[in-house]
């Protein structure tokens, strides 16, 4: 047992439990007891640990990750060897894992390494953050599509999207990933054109459905946002120029909801990445501030929004807390929303939160310790977690 004595608590990220200040007991597995300071008896063997007044949340999302993704060079990956590749994917999850995120989903990884990692983390041979995993992306022919070489599965038609819809759970993935619009860094790529049919999107959720799983989309541009929702997909990705009729559709689905991926869009402006090429920088700037008029519009529309980053491991490691920190300078998010949605709203999407996504009796003893106060200063956010608790293991930054 541990008890993690004087932590600070935020109500919208705690249930059952109304004080500010609490201790906490846990195992290796759930949190077992929140009572106020000094109310809990410790045993002999309880390993006590004073958080000092410091900020307790539940462990971090990322909805949108890609683990293979050491750097923007796209040709160098496509070289990358399938053994290369893995251990790259569980080193950037460690990394993950040191800044306090217990769930990734990854949005497209080459050579199925992180079906590998996810298994080796449930034999319990490696400590990485529980993985939900799509595998190759499908996608339609299209300009650029040689840049991810290694990353995209090509379907020209609903048959060829059932048979790679199928392979992909054969492989053992969680979900389908799809490109429903054009890319950023997709050399000669237009993120604001539509480049998949209906009726292909269509059938990766038939797909999907009998395997009660569910359908990721790419979609930059307003018609093909509102073409994934017809289609029935489950999340619309990034979401750069969605409009007004498009935030209606999702206010009034159910099951379908937006992941906007903040710090990739601040990422793709930084001039001196020798590796962002000229063409994805231009386009980048071009679109700069519609995206983040978008997403702002879409964000005050009161839409439950994911949380997730799209970057490469460089970044991650370089700007500890980007996804945080974008919300708040890329888009204008309220730093308690930014804490909600790397969290309580994540997990709700995932289809996790019976488990994870608030402090509670009884859910995963997923946690972490944050110096100071992020819903009133997401900035402390650029420092790492002061403790990460994940699965046994305690990290301390």
């Amino acid at each position: 047992m541990i008890l993690l004595k004087n932590c600070r608590l935020i109500p919208e990220l705690t249930e059952g439990y109304d004080g500010q200040l609490a201790d906490v007991l846990i195992d290796d597995e759930k949190i077992r007891k929140i009572a106020a300071p000094g109310t809990i008896a410790s045993e002999s063997e309880t390993r006590v640990i004073d958080i000092e007044g410091n900020t307790l949340l539940p462990g971090f999302f990322d909805l949108h990750a890609h683990l293979y993704l050491s750097s923007f060079d796209f040709q160098a990956l496509n070289g990358r060897s399938p053994a290369d590749t893995a251990f790259d994917v569980y080193g950037y999850a460690r990394d993950y894992l040191k800044a306090g995120y217990t769930t990734i989903r990854d949005c497209g990884c080459s050579h199925n390494s992180t079906v590998s990692l996810e298994r080796a983390r449930r034999k319990g041979l490696v400590n990485v953050p529980r993985l939900i995993s799509t595998g190759l992306i499908l996608t339609p022919t299209e300009n650029g599509n040689s840049t991810f070489e290694s990353l995209y599965k090509v379907v020209d038609s609903p048959e060829e999207v059932r048979r790679a819809a199928r392979e992909q759970f054969e492989l053992g993935n969680d979900a389908i990933k799809y490109m429903v619009t054009g890319a950023y860094f997709n050399e000669s790529g237009d993120p604001g054109a539509v480049i998949a049919m209906e009726d292909e999107v269509r059938e990766a959720v038939k797909v999907a459905e009998m395997k009660n799983s569910y359908v990721i989309a790419h979609t930059h541009s307003a018609e093909g946002i509102k073409l994934a929702i017809r289609a029935g997909v489950y999340t619309v990705e990034h979401c750069s120029f969605i409009d007004d009729e498009a935030i209606a559709m999702l206010k009034d689905n159910k099951n379908c909801f937006m992941v906007a991926t903040g710090a990739i869009g601040l990422d793709s402006l930084d001039e001196e990445n020798d590796l962002i090429s000229e063409n994805s920088l231009d386009k980048s700037k071009k679109f700069e501030e519609i995206e983040r008029k978008s997403v702002n519009k879409a964000y005050q529309a009161g839409l439950k929004i994911g949380f997730g980053s799209d970057i490469d491991w460089g970044a991650f490691v370089k700007h500890p807390g980007y996804e945080f920190i974008a919300r708040t300078e890329w888009y204008d998010f309220d730093y308690k929303d930014i804490l909600l949605q790397a969290t309580k709203y994540s997990a709700e999407i995932a289809k996790l939160d019976d488990q994870l996504g608030t402090i509670k009796e009884g859910k995963n003893a997923e946690l972490v310790v944050v110096c100071g106060k992020p819903d009133e200063d997401i900035y402390v956010m650029k420092k790492l977690p002061k403790y990460v608790f994940y699965n046994g293991e305690i990290i301390e930054n």
